[in-house]
């Protein structure tokens, strides 16, 4: 073995590697501190720009979720009234079977016809008044060809890219007005108008009958969608978990490594440093 004093090769070599082991053990102290496997661009540039996108996808599938059931809580509350109007109807057509009886006298069906009137008002009211966040829902407002975006009805953007049908589509909700529904002019004073009242009020129970159907379709329709949204996004956050996050239990495995090999390259690096003294030795020899 050759003694140098101006160059020390082995001293050298054993501070490269203890830089080394440092960099090991500040990227696992990292990666225990903050879990993630990923914490610069550096760490894996690849992985980080696809687990990016995945992100980006995840927060999207999250914000469709919520989109799924805002619009499950608007057409709710479309239903619930269409059920309000419901009971309504009902009781309309009660009075025309009873007004429909020639033993009622003309003031008698007047008085039915008070009744029968003051709930087509109520029906045209509740249809005016119900909305959610602004959207008056079953006025007209929406009915096909009638409002919306160039008459398409509210948008549903359920989707987290902008492929129409696939990401959004639009829904059209239908007048629930009296007038709408075909009641104006509908009235009980005399035996035949209440007779044509029966079928007609049969008519408009199967209107609102078939506009409440629709309604229910298209919330169990957004409630496939928002199970899907959430199966989705799991296996996306799993999949993005697994390229992002840290293994703790590999990551303090190679802590442990990377302490025990620094306080063991620490000591050679003393011992290195101290070869060269053995020349004082040979000279004093």
């Amino acid at each position: 073995m050759s003694l140098r004093i101006n160059q020390n090769p082995l001293s050298i070599g054993v501070h490269r590697q203890l830089m080394t082991t440092q960099h090991a053990l500040d990227q696992a102290v990292t990666r225990l501190s903050s879990g993630l496997r990923i914490n610069y661009a550096w760490d894996d540039p690849a992985g980080l720009a696809v687990s990016e996108r995945m992100r980006a996808q995840i927060s999207s599938m999250t914000e469709a979720e919520r989109n799924a059931n805002y619009a499950i809580n608007m057409l709710a509350t479309a239903e619930g009234a269409l059920s309000t109007i419901d009971d309504k109807l009902i009781r309309m057509r009660s009075l025309s079977v009873e007004a429909s009886n020639g033993a009622m006298s003309s003031l008698d069906r007047s008085y039915l016809d008070t009744e029968f009137q003051q709930l087509k008002s109520e029906i045209t009211r509740i249809a005016e008044v119900t909305n959610y966040n602004g959207l008056y829902l079953i006025d007209g407002t929406y009915a096909a060809g009638a409002g919306g975006v160039g008459g398409q009805g509210i948008k549903l953007h359920i989707g987290t890219y902008n492929v129409a049908n696939q990401d959004f589509y639009y829904i059209n909700l239908a007048d629930m007005t009296s007038s709408g529904l075909g009641l104006t002019g509908v009235n009980l004073l005399d035996t035949a108008a209440a007779q044509s009242a029966i079928d007609t009020m049969d008519q408009v129970i199967d209107t609102k009958d078939t506009e409440r159907t629709r309604l229910g379709s298209f919330v169990s329709r957004l409630q496939a969608t928002v199970q899907n949204l959430q199966i989705s996004r799991e296996n996306a956050t799993a999949s993005e978990s697994m390229i992002r996050d840290a293994d703790m239990a590999e990551e303090m495995a190679a802590f442990t490594r990377a302490q025990i090999l620094m306080q063991s390259g620490i000591s050679m690096q003393a011992q290195a440093n101290q070869l060269p003294q053995l020349v004082s030795q040979l000279i004093g020899g």
